[in-house]
């Protein structure tokens, strides 16, 4: 079997949850031997969270630890004493890069920051993925998937539209943790534009991800509208109508989603629902007549919807010419006959949880693959294999740091 495409990538993972670890998997699952960081007994955080199999929480069965930490080896460390530090530091000059998701001022006091390990180790790339980065007003603040949302501008703009009381229904972030994942996210991209830039110059350099820029860059059009012609966003009440960029509309069995903000789509749909009467009044002749009257279209569409299944919908919207989907349920997701041909989920056997499925890579490389090479850790589970084989310790020192809390 071919090899991933970062198979030579040596990267160490000193990070949890969901941002650090996301970037980590990443690399992990394209190849990169990737060693993962935990703290003796309790682990990454994520262990806590859920979904757990039969809803039983347990550390070594989280479904969000397992899914972003496949492919990983795991070992424990309490880089809080002397003795982790000096470990840590012997794992900094086999690495190629350092992930990271900690306070700024942690890894400083710790004397683990980029201009301390770069002195041991020039070719180090350090992505240090934090809510604000590391300079900056914020820079020492602590923040949550919540919080990053709000102050990056991506939760003002959500919802767009459907507030009936602009006064008493604020901003939401989206559900989840989103924004984490889009934190991972940039930080994988910025590493390996760092670790391209060594592979030329046999430099390494420090990777500075904030999660709120992050989010900030995904409301461009806002911001650009605000450069250009200095009109900030404003939320707007209820607009409901086929004039959006794409609406709801309820079916026998589910939801569609339609788009119909142009006179082009317009007559379309109109074409679909078998032009009936109502849609050839001179209100919805155009898009200004049609926003107008948008409620009204509203109810009218729904009502057309309502009699048919998603399916037929879809038939009769064959060769008209205007967006139209299913909205999908989990279950629909997880049987997609779309996904099962290209092959995006996969089952990993493990040894407290059994097979499992998991969502796979949202990409396909044709000669280096990705692949899963092995689940997530249990934790310390590589202890031995990184520390006496890899570092050259014997099985008495581990004991011995064991014994004190260092591993």
């Amino acid at each position: 079997m071919n090899k991933g495409a970062l198979s030579s990538l040596r990267v160490i993972e000193y990070g949890e949850f969901i941002s650090g670890p996301y970037c980590g998997k990443l690399l992990a699952d394209l190849g990169a031997e990737v060693i993962k960081i935990e703290k003796p007994g309790f682990g990454d955080k994520a262990r806590s969270h859920g979904p757990f199999p039969q809803d039983i929480p347990h550390p070594e069965r989280s479904g969000l630890f397992l899914f972003l930490n496949t492919n990983k080896l795991g070992v424990t460390l309490n880089v809080g004493t002397a003795a982790g530090v000096k470990i840590f530091r012997e794992l900094v000059k086999w690495a190629d890069v350092i992930v990271e998701d900690n306070p700024p001022q942690e890894m400083k006091r710790l004397g683990l920051d980029y201009e301390s390990l770069h002195q041991l180790n020039p070719r180090l790339v350090m992505t240090s993925i934090t809510p604000f980065g590391q300079t900056g007003t914020y820079r020492d603040y602590k923040a949550c998937d919540l919080i990053t949302f709000h102050v990056s501008g991506e939760a003002y703009i959500n919802p767009m539209e459907g507030v009936d009381d602009i006064e008493q229904q604020p901003p939401l972030k989206v559900p989840m943790h989103s924004g984490d994942f889009i934190a991972g996210l940039n930080g994988a991209i910025g590493t390996m534009s760092a670790v391209t830039a060594q592979q030329a110059t046999g430099l390494g350099q420090h990777v500075d991800s904030s999660a709120q820029e992050a989010l900030a860059s995904m409301v461009n059009s806002w911001i650009g509208t605000f450069t250009y012609e200095g009109i900030p966003y404003r939320r707007r009440k209820s607009e409901r109508g086929p004039v959006g960029p794409a609406q709801m509309y309820p079916c026998k069995d589910g939801y569609i989603c339609i788009t119909t903000h142009s006179d082009v789509f317009w007559a379309g749909v109109v074409e679909m629902m078998g032009n009936p009467d109502w849609a050839k009044s001179e209100l919805y002749k155009d898009v200004s007549t049609r926003r107008a009257n948008q409620d009204v279209i509203w109810l009218m569409m729904a009502e057309w919807t309502r009699d048919h299944t998603i399916q037929e919908i879809m038939e009769a919207a064959q060769g008209k010419r205007f967006p139209i989907m299913p909205v999908k349920t989990m279950n629909e997701v997880f049987s997609s006959e779309q996904l099962a041909v290209r092959d995006f989920f996969v089952e990993v056997d493990r040894k407290e949880t059994g097979r499992l499925k998991y969502p796979g890579a949202p990409y396909k490389l044709s000669v280096t693959p990705w692949r899963v090479r092995r689940p997530a850790p249990l934790l310390g589970e590589h202890n031995e294999e990184v520390y006496c084989q890899m570092l050259g310790y014997t099985r008495q020192d581990l004991a011995k740091m064991r014994g004190l809390g260092v591993i």
